[in-house]
């Protein structure tokens, strides 16, 4: 961050967004430079600074040694002056093959096999090494030489992951050169349409073929904006140029970086001055892949565990999630509808908080497994149906286009309302399952404090359904257990059935709440037109006793008196409520259930027993008894008035 420092940010908090200052921290190095982390510690950081500093911090104990290859100052400095010309972003990279080796790039290739406490040269100057533009910058006027200005330098720089010391480096004056013995001989690949003198930016060394490389060249320092990218298949000793001006990027729009995609070759992403593009054809054509972002330079990109990182000049960081969706649109059929191959998902619970607009936090990904669907054309007639099933076929959850969206409860502040529908539109769908079971049906009108969603469901295999018509796919997906959790699968699993005999119970007490309610309508509504068609009022003042006594145990399993979430703060929770209470408790934490908690639902269980044992005596004997009352008296159960002559 120029003017500031290094910074690490999570992709996603806990707390769902990404505050400020919260979860940001400084990992060493300054404003300016590269940054390399050992894959073996992620707490030891390799971080660059202008004049060739580099820093080896320890964010554990917050240590950071500089460990600069030649410790010359180079502030106010002329180049030419200077035994190794550092750029203001001097590459620093881990060897993919041994983390103890690290490189640094000035004119010359550095490299240490002690973590930068001795380097050694490995290579000549690979650069043009033009006097005439390392004089002081600034001059005659005002002198101004902090370490951006330094020209002729290796600005880009990288080892093959296929061959242990295949290196390629490039200039900031127009060249390319390879070594393929570890720095003992180079060699000048330079592509014959190379623009002069034009900054090479960015090389990507394909993960495919170790002779395989993209290179991203810029040249606007000399009023050149066209976009410059390079492939080459053979170490460089051919190249084309996928960059015309007519293909998809404009002539314009220059380019800064190239990444060719981990899990799909010939899939291309490229960062320009303005905005990001993408190729499904190694480079023969490009279109925009914007969205949301912003129109903004793109300075670097990375795919990483499916997803393709984006760093912007001056408006933060971004993430496109899910690029197994672009990996699958060849694969589009001429039906209209396709399934796309959900991603591995992680069971851990990451809040969402929406960045609010003119604020400086991100956002997480939803939480869940994300369903992705393509559908040709909007359904006229038929229903979307997304079901998620479990490892033995089991439907879990079913989503439709045509149901009714579920509006927001206001009895619980604990939880956010799920989202229930199937969107249908042409294109891309999007459908994020939250990986639990349906939430607790309560009866209409009860308001109860605590969480009332469904349980969440453990780590396995599990598949997702979608049907149109008579069209359907399956497609199978992992559910991956939180990797920072010590909590076993078998304790995963405890605690999923608890959750469920706890789930049960609250069902079976909200049925006899919804019987209760319609026993208690019946009652009155055959004991007023009872008394309407001139049979009395005794039928209704018995109806009415009876209600009363159902009333009253309907009171000790729930309490109607609540209207707004805050009612059980006045009116005293009842039996409903203290098995939420017990059922949230069990869920909050990926963890066993605790022995407390077992010993409560088992005295919650003999007292939702006892109430049941009481409505079954009332049903048994005294609806009975009305019922032998109605019959003795010959009220027909269908009472209409004679038809008038």
């Amino acid at each position: 961050q120029q003017d500031n420092s290094t910074i690490s940010v999570p992709s996603r908090t806990p707390q769902g967004g990404l505050t400020p200052y919260e979860h940001w921290r400084n990992v060493g190095g300054c404003e300016s430079g590269h940054l390399a982390v050992d894959p073996r510690d992620p707490s030891i950081i390799y971080a660059g600074c202008y004049g060739g500093a580099i820093t080896r911090t320890n964010l554990k104990t917050r240590q950071s040694q500089n460990v600069l290859v030649y410790p010359q100052l180079q502030l106010g400095q002329a180049p030419k002056t200077l035994k190794y010309r550092f750029q203001w972003n001097a590459p620093i990279r881990l060897s993919p093959h041994n983390p103890d080796v690290l490189y640094h790039t000035s004119q010359i290739v550095h490299r240490s096999g002690d973590r930068g406490n001795s380097w050694e040269d490995i290579s000549p100057d690979l650069t043009r090494n033009d006097k005439e533009r390392q004089v002081h910058a600034g001059g005659p006027i005002t002198l101004d030489n902090t370490g951006v200005e330094v020209y002729g330098t290796i600005f880009a720089f990288e080892e093959s992951s296929h061959e242990a010391g295949l290196l390629w480096a490039g200039s900031d004056d127009g060249l390319i050169h390879i070594s393929r013995d570890g720095g003992e001989n180079w060699k000048n690949v330079t592509p014959e349409a190379m623009p002069e003198s034009g900054t090479v930016n960015m090389i990507d060394l394909s993960p495919f073929e170790p002779g395989r490389a993209l290179v991203a060249v810029q040249r606007y320092r000399f009023d050149d904006f066209k976009p410059y990218i390079f492939r080459t298949e053979n170490y460089g000793e051919t190249w084309s140029l996928l960059t015309d001006g007519l293909n998809g990027i404009p002539e314009n729009h220059f380019t800064r970086v190239v990444r060719e995609d981990p899990q799909h070759k010939g899939l291309l992403y490229a960062g320009t001055e303005f905005g990001l593009y993408v190729s499904f054809d190694d480079g023969a054509h490009w279109q925009k892949l914007q969205q949301n972002l912003p129109v903004t330079p793109i300075t670097d990109l990375a795919v990483h565990q499916g997803n393709l990182v984006v760093a912007t000049q001056g408006r933060s960081f971004w993430i496109l999630d899910d690029l197994n969706v672009l990996h699958e649109l060849s694969q589009l059929s001429d039906s209209g509808k396709h399934l796309f191959q959900p991603v591995a998902t992680y069971r851990a619970d990451f809040s969402q908080a929406p960045s609010r607009p003119g604020s400086r936090s991100g956002s997480s990904p939803p939480n869940g497994s994300v369903i992705h669907y393509y559908l040709a054309d909007e359904p006229s007639d038929e229903e979307v149906v997304v079901e998620i099933l479990d490892e033995d076929g089991t439907v879990i959850r079913t989503y439709k286009s045509k149901a009714e969206e579920e509006k927001k409860e206001s009895d619980s502040p604990f939880q956010q309302p799920e989202k229930t529908v199937a969107p249908a539109k042409a294109g891309l769908n999007k459908l994020v399952w939250n990986l639990r079971y349906p939430k607790i049906d309560k009866p209409k009108g009860i308001v109860v404090w605590g969480y009332t969603g469904g349980p969440e469901v453990v780590p396995g295999n599990y598949s997702v359904r979608l049907t149109l018509g008579e069209w359907t796919d399956t497609k199978t997906f992992r559910l991956l257990k939180d990797p920072r959790n010590d909590t076993t699968q078998e304790e995963l699993e405890e605690q999923f059935a608890f959750m469920q005999e706890i789930k049960a119970a609250i069902d079976e007490l909200y049925e006899t709440v919804k019987t209760i309610r319609s026993v208690k309508q019946q009652l009155s509504e055959l004991g007023k037109r009872a008394e309407k068609a001139g049979f009395g009022k005794e039928l209704q003042e018995d109806a009415d006793a009876l209600s009363e006594k159902l009333s009253a145990i309907e009171e000790e399993l729930v309490q109607p008196k609540n209207e707004s979430d805050q009612d059980p703060l006045n009116f005293p929770p009842v039996l409903d409520n203290h098995f939420i209470y017990v059922y949230g408790y069990v869920g909050g934490a990926d963890a066993r259930p605790t022995q407390g908690a077992r010993e409560r639902f088992a005295d919650l269980k003999k007292e939702l027993e006892s109430l049941l044992g009481k409505y079954d005596a009332v049903i048994k004997d005294d609806v009975a008894a009305f019922e032998k009352q109605v019959k003795a008296k010959g009220i027909p159960r269908i009472l209409a008035p004679e038809a008038k002559e």
